[in-house]
């Protein structure tokens, strides 16, 4: 044994500390691929970054390394964009401006952001209605119908709204495009009614914030977990993602923790310690529609996206907040909403 070491040009000691390594790294793969597997049954398409930091692997194995081992045993996430565009805004009644162009939020309760998506399932066509938080990025209220009316809209406004009851509301602009149930009389007399400000956007491309989490929503976690078959099914599954999506999947722009996580955290934060979130200035800039805009949309992405290591997440600085809109480890940003077209329920197209 000692030519063949020499002739390998090692020794014993190296060569049964290289096999040890190698039989405790086999140990923990093993491991590792049934953790992924039970994280994946309730996150389908949760990106290497966010498994990582849910297992918290940091010191044990490197964040390069795990995306590999994902890799090579087929665990690795392969992003689809939608054919569907579904927004339709001719029949704007009501003018708002886009209020967000470079404002800095310091806190919840700024801004919110609503958006209606599609949700297919064989034949049957249904619709989500959501209302985000866009600092703490929670999801505040939602529903699924098998229609457009802005009744749906109104209920979850109602419900958010309620959510946040006893909290100030005084400094809230709501952010959304200018589909037909945003600019109902119903609607925007409820939003009056509190003081909320109303803000809209010219086109999908500025409701970035939003049109993100339909992405998650639908590409993540509903399609993936094959658990609808008809509207009651539906509504049940949004329920338990919500909860998951608020409650567990940690957000890279919140310091690694899930929404309500954060909102907890930044209660014990002074204002003025927090650090703002910069929402991006469309108005300044000249952009196109297509993803690799928003790649060039914000100062420290490439920092966030292309540093190699493990992820820059800080548990003692729950307020560490990066700037605008952020692609890193997230499913594409579906350009698509719902509108009604002179009083037609119907998918359309731009």
């Amino acid at each position: 044994m000692e030519k063949l070491y020499q002739v390998a040009g090692i020794t014993r000691q190296g060569y049964h500390k290289k096999r040890k390594t190698q039989e405790s790294e086999a140990h923990l793969f093993s491991h590792l691929k049934h953790a992924v597997l039970e994280l994946r049954e309730d996150h389908p398409r949760m990106g290497a970054r966010k498994l990582y930091l849910l297992l918290n692997l940091e010191g044990i194995i490197g964040i390069n390394k795990f995306e590999n081992f994902l890799s090579q045993e087929g665990l690795g996430i392969k992003h689809k964009k939608s054919p569907y565009i579904t927004t339709n805004s001719n029949h704007v009644f009501y003018k708002y401006s886009n209020l967000l162009y470079g404002i800095k939020l310091t806190g919840v309760n700024q801004v919110w952001g609503s958006d209606i998506t599609y949700f297919i399932i064989n034949e049957s066509v249904y619709y989500i209605v959501f209302i985000e938080d866009l600092y703490s990025r929670k999801i505040l209220g939602y529903s699924a119908n098998n229609n457009m009316l802005h009744d749906n809209n109104m209920e979850v406004l109602s419900n958010s709204i309620k959510m946040r009851k006893g909290e100030d509301l005084g400094n809230l602009i709501h952010h959304s495009d200018k589909g037909g149930q945003f600019c109902s009389t119903n609607y925007i007399n409820l939003l009056n009614k509190h003081g909320i400000k109303i803000s809209m956007a010219n086109n999908s491309l500025e409701n970035p914030y939003v049109e993100r989490l339909n992405g998650i929503l639908k590409n993540d976690y509903l399609y993936p977990r094959n658990r609808v078959k008809d509207l009651k099914s539906l509504r049940k599954e949004l329920d338990t993602v919500v909860v998951l999506y608020n409650e567990v999947r940690p957000h890279s722009q919140l310091g690694g923790m899930a929404p309500a996580q954060f909102e907890r955290q930044i209660k014990n934060i002074q204002i003025e310690d927090r650090e703002p979130l910069l929402l991006y200035d469309f108005a300044s800039q000249k952009h196109k529609a297509n993803a690799g805009f928003f790649e060039a949309s914000t100062k420290r992405m490439s920092k966030d996206c292309n540093k190699k290591g493990k992820p820059e997440v800080n548990a003692d600085m729950p307020h560490s907040h990066r700037t605008s809109y952020s692609s890193e480890s997230c499913s594409p940003a579906e350009l698509s909403s719902a509108s009604l077209d002179n009083a037609n329920i119907k998918l359309s197209e731009n």
